[in-house]
């Protein structure tokens, strides 16, 4: 027997062990009689004898409240068919607590626990918020795999996160990736299916979690052995159950010490997993666990959707052209008289690089073809099947011998059978596709056996191993055969036409008619079902809400624009006229606004509160203006005046001319009310709207607590402000950030703008970071959870490391003196204040320049 089918055999469901971070009950019903226990219990129960344990009420040996909700829990799990999880739960009514699992095995319920790490909640509501968030930026699969990858790594803290795709032929590839710095990258490497055999993915597809949190454990057996039918317990969907030896030597062999795989499925079927690698022992909550099972069910919904998405538009645009065919084609002029005028059609339909029609015995085609002669062989192969299907291949060679000879032209195949009686064929080729495949080591040593011992042992050697795959084309979508088969069924059509115009074939027109009726009935009901499905699922996406998060995105960009403004290194952004022109260039490009909006007034400063309040104020007129108002039209013209009151403060005037009659509404949307009640709200000024019909007028009042006149703010010269933003790219930056979220959000931001990102949620993390890698300069979040940087800001001060801080405090607030010369930024992080800080940084040039 061959090592592949003695690994693919191996009974990886029974092992008789478990992993020892944990302990397992098993008891029968109806009784919940412990029938089975892990021999570790008293390293949970203290005092616990495991052969004393067998055959005692379960209620007698834990808390009645913890058997109460594993009794409700389990209810639960009969229903799903899966182990259902219980967080924090006493064994034992002391003060540690334990997260829990129940679930069903044949008349037993099996019970597992392991100690809870407390606080840790918290990370998964991240992980879980984190992917929402997230999931608008990424336009590609691939893109929103990447970011899954990282969000993924950055919450639960593995050295290597990867993104691992199951192909047709069971085989694998990573095709994302989040990584540690330092650490080995997978990135685009094949794995062979005997990686992971058959049936451990079938475990895969019924347990979708798997936590390895130490490979050094020692296993744990159960008692007894075997239950009463003679068998080990089945711990297939048991949390704790021990893996293969020749796993763990796999994983050894990969420097590997600690593990976890969420699967990800498309239906029944098992698409990928997530696969987490540490290169130290790491234990994770029941809560993140629980939590990154469900970011993987709602990652499997998100990739199944865009896919469909993708094939969808390009069913679509294949739709489109065949559409388009018919209505070109007549009766009497159709692809099997002049394929040349309709192959362009064709061709947007079903990409290939030739196509051909065999009719009366007669091959008539274009573009890159097999020899007729050839052809003529391949007709007969295609004769030998059903008449009412089309065929298709992308490696033709495989099925059909004589294919070898012309494979460099077509090794790919899709036949359309167009008639039933004359074995008519519109026929599709596509090239060969040579592939030059990395595989994660030779996938043809992945397992071998000792031959003094006869122990199987995985590969050793992980190195990219590169082969030439020939023979192959590159192969037809799903989508490309259901726009196969509506070809197939319009052609037909087009067939019954041709063949009413001939009156010795009436007959056979009669008969093809009455199966053209058939299969356009199956059509007919499957089109229907689409639209009704279609409609069901758009009915949950109402253009209200889209609408809603849109206005709500750009009002807190507004709000986030006027903060960083206030914030900038100048200081000139707390002037009135620079808010005024930050929202009037927001639309320009939009609206051709140029030359129509007239500022007018005196140099007045603003302070804080009354220019994040101005700039939602103004973000609502300029909005409206833009989209109704008088900057909606080309004639239209928007006149803002201020000045200086000695008795009330700063008055500022909102006039619109020559755009729309303006009429008043009906009713208060959020946008009225910002504007006329914001102002004496938090200013305690005045506010006034009125509906003029030549344009809006509007008019506020802002004391002078607020506000003061001010010098013209000098102007940095453009070529340093191109310098300080520009001098970010190209940097290695290690974001020392306790918050999530933001840290999440900026390392996007940032690598959008060409900086590498590592992220460290504490000191810890960061001097781990610090000694596994080098950065051109690390950013300090000033507050960490309770504790400071500046012991860190020290030690790097010491070693001449650069670093700069930043907080969401005032710019200066809880930062000694002795650092008043290390540069600052505010929260959000802003490109432009970040890169003007960089270059207050002496010498990170150099260093730059020397380390890359």
């Amino acid at each position: 027997m061959s090592v592949a089918v003695d690994c693919a055999q191996e009974p990886i469901h029974i092992p008789g062990t478990i992993q020892p971070h944990g302990l397992l009950l098993a008891c029968t019903l109806p009784d919940w009689n412990i029938a089975h226990v892990s021999a570790n219990v008293a390293t949970f129960l203290a005092g616990a004898d495991p052969q004393a344990l067998l055959g005692r009420p379960l209620d007698h040996v834990l808390p009645i409240e913890t058997v109460h909700s594993l009794r409700n829990q389990l209810q639960t799990a009969m229903l799903s068919g899966t182990a259902e999880r219980l967080d924090c739960l006493s064994l034992d009514n002391g003060a540690q607590r334990y997260d829990l699992t129940v679930h069903m095995v044949a008349s037993l319920a099996v019970i597992e626990a392991a100690p809870a790490v407390m606080g840790a909640g918290a990370h998964g509501v991240t992980l879980l918020r984190g992917l929402a968030g997230r999931l608008r930026r990424a336009t590609t699969v691939t893109r929103l795999l990447t970011l899954a990858a990282q969000q993924v790594r950055a919450v639960t803290g593995y050295d290597r996160v990867m993104i691992y795709r199951f192909l047709p032929d069971e085989s694998g590839e990573v095709v994302a990736e989040a990584v540690r710095p330092g650490t080995e990258s997978y990135l685009g490497l094949r794995y062979p299916a005997t990686d992971i055999p058959a049936q451990a993915r079938a475990l895969y597809r019924r347990q979708p979690l798997r936590l390895i949190p130490d490979i050094d454990y020692e296993p744990v057996p159960l008692l007894p052995t075997r239950g009463p039918d003679g068998l080990p317990l089945d711990l297939s969907l048991a949390s704790l159950r021990s893996v293969s030896p020749v796993h763990i030597q796999y994983l050894r062999n990969m420097d590997v010490r600690a593990t976890l795989t969420v699967s990800l499925m498309r239906g029944d079927h098992l698409w990928g997993l997530i696969a987490c690698h540490h290169m130290e022992p790491h234990y994770l909550s029941g809560a993140l666990c629980s939590a990154a099972e469900l970011f993987g069910q709602m990652l499997s919904l998100q990739i199944d959707v865009r896919e469909q998405q993708q094939e969808q538009q390009r069913v679509s645009d294949a739709q489109h052209a065949h559409d388009q065919l018919l209505a070109a084609m007549s009766p009497r002029d159709t692809v099997f008289e002049d394929l040349s005028r309709y192959s362009d059609m064709l061709n947007s339909m079903i990409g290939c690089d030739g196509m051909a029609v065999w009719s009366n015995g007669q091959l008539r085609g274009q573009g890159v073809l097999p020899p007729e002669s050839a052809v003529t062989e391949l007709i007969a192969y295609l004769e030998q099947k059903p008449v009412d299907q089309i065929y298709a291949t992308a490696s033709l060679s495989e099925h059909f011998a004589p294919a070898a000879s012309f494979a460099e032209t077509a090794s790919g195949v899709l036949a359309i059978p167009i008639s039933r009686m004359a074995k008519d064929y519109l026929l599709f080729f596509r090239r060969e596709l040579i592939q030059t495949v990395t595989w994660g080591g030779n996938p043809d040593k992945a397992v071998q056996r000792d031959p003094s011992t006869g122990q199987l042992h995985p590969r050793s050697s992980f190195a990219a191993w590169c082969e030439t795959v020939r023979g192959h084309a590159k192969p037809w979508t799903s989508g490309e055969l259901r726009v196969a088969e509506t070809l197939r069924v319009a052609l037909l059509e087009v067939v019954l036409r041709r063949s009413e115009l001939i009156a010795s074939e009436r007959q056979v027109a009669q008969e093809s008619q009455s199966l053209l009726i058939a299969e356009l009935n199956h059509r007919v009901k499957n089109v229907l079902s689409l639209v009704l499905a279609t409609t069901r699922q758009s009915a949950q996406q109402a253009t209200s809400v889209e609408s809603f998060t849109a206005e709500l995105e750009r009002r807190i960009r507004a709000l986030a624009t006027a903060h960083d403004q206030i914030n900038a290194p100048t200081g000139g952004s707390t002037y009135l006229r620079a808010l005024l022109e930050s929202e009037a260039r927001a639309w320009q490009g939009q609206n051709d606004t140029d030359g129509r909006i007239q500022l007018n007034g005196p140099t007045i400063l603003l302070d804080v509160r009354s220019y994040q309040t101005l700039a939602l104020v103004f973000h609502e007129l300029m909005t409206n203006a833009a989209k109704y108002g008088a900057l909606s039209v080309a004639t239209g013209v928007l006149t803002v005046s201020w000045r200086m009151d000695a008795e009330y403060g700063l008055r500022i005037e909102w006039n619109e001319s020559g755009g729309p009659e303006v009429q008043a509404p009906t009713r208060r949307g959020f946008g009225s009310i910002v504007t006329e009640r914001t102002i004496p709200f938090e200013l305690q000024g005045e506010a006034g709207v009125e509906y003029r019909p030549e344009g809006l007028f509007a008019w506020f009042r802002v004391p002078h607590e607020h506000v003061s006149p001010g010098p013209e703010p000098l102007q940095r010269p453009v070529a340093e402000q191109q310098r300080n933003i520009s001098s970010v790219a190209g940097l290695r930056l290690l974001l020392v950030e306790d918050s999530m979220m933001i840290a999440l959000d900026a390392q996007a931001m940032l690598e959008e703008a060409g900086v590498q990102v590592e992220i460290a949620g504490s000191l810890e993390d960061a001097r781990r970071a610090l000694r596994l890698d080098t950065f051109d300069l690390v950013v300090l979040d000033v507050n960490l959870a309770g504790e400071t940087s500046l012991g860190m800001a020290q030690e790097l001060e010491a070693e001449q490391y650069p670093f700069l801080f930043a907080t969401g405090y005032g710019a200066r607030t809880a930062i000694p003196e002795r650092f008043d010369q290390v540069p600052v930024v505010t929260k959000p992080y802003n490109l432009s204040a970040l890169g003007y800080a960089i270059g207050q940084l002496p010498g990170i040039d150099r260093r730059r320049s020397s380390l890359h």
